[in-house]
């Protein structure tokens, strides 16, 4: 799992991040991210909280060709989830929600799921969409 210690590394990154960001921020609906600003989403099973157009993500790195991208805000009392590699499970520190990949509730007291974002990875570039 991921503790509050490398969260904050990753947030350190962000300048770097949003130096890397293609395309105009305030008219995009598309975003596109190297990997090689994200040092942890090189790797599958990898991820890392990013702050993007004024919202904190979470990005994992679930498969060569895949990377999840969701709201990790727990919709119960609102906490910040983590990623439990072993389990390929989003977990709630706070009260024990687990949600699958997909942002699905698997165990409560959550009731709603995680908003997801469509994201695509190719030639080292992570491609999201911000459109709820």
């Amino acid at each position: 799992m991921t503790n509050r210690r490398d969260c904050l590394k990753a947030l350190a990154a962000v300048p770097a991040l949003v130096a890397g960001l293609t395309g105009s921020l305030a008219a995009a609906k598309k975003i596109s991210i190297s990997l090689d600003l994200v040092e942890r989403l090189k790797t599958v099973g990898g991820s890392a909280y990013l702050k993007v157009k004024e919202r904190e993500l979470l990005f994992i790195r679930d498969s060569e060709e895949t990377v999840k991208v969701l709201d990790p805000l727990c919709t119960h009392k609102k906490c910040t989830v983590e990623y439990d590699s072993g389990s390929r499970t989003l977990v709630c520190p706070c009260h024990g929600s687990q949600y699958a990949l997909s942002g699905k509730v698997l165990k409560g007291p959550s009731k709603a799921d995680l908003t997801s974002y469509e994201a695509t990875l190719a030639d080292g570039r992570i491609t999201i969409s911000l459109e709820d």
